[in-house]
């Protein structure tokens, strides 16, 4: 009998969850999203900060977002090259 065959009476396994696909990863294809996402908050923050009526406060929070979008398209990358990810 295969070992990889369930006995009479078990269940069968399960694959693991990482080893599926899954429909909410983006995988690669975040990265150039994020990119973009990133380089539009920067350029409405400048808009914020240069601007004399509006709010400096949002702009820098829009470069706050900006920088942590930067940072996840750099996690995803290093993972995606280290082979930690799948895409």
């Amino acid at each position: 009998m295969n070992p990889r065959e369930p006995k009479p009476g078990e269940q069968p396994e399960r694959q693991k969850p990482e080893t599926t696909k899954s429909a909410t990863r983006m995988g690669f294809f975040a990265v150039p999203l994020e990119l973009v996402g990133a380089v539009l908050m920067i350029g409405v923050g400048v808009r914020f900060v240069t601007v004399a009526n509006q709010p400096d406060a949002i702009g820098w929070v829009l470069f706050v977002i900006a920088a942590v979008l930067i940072i996840d398209a750099i996690r995803r990358l290093r993972k995606i090259t280290t082979g930690q990810e799948k895409y």
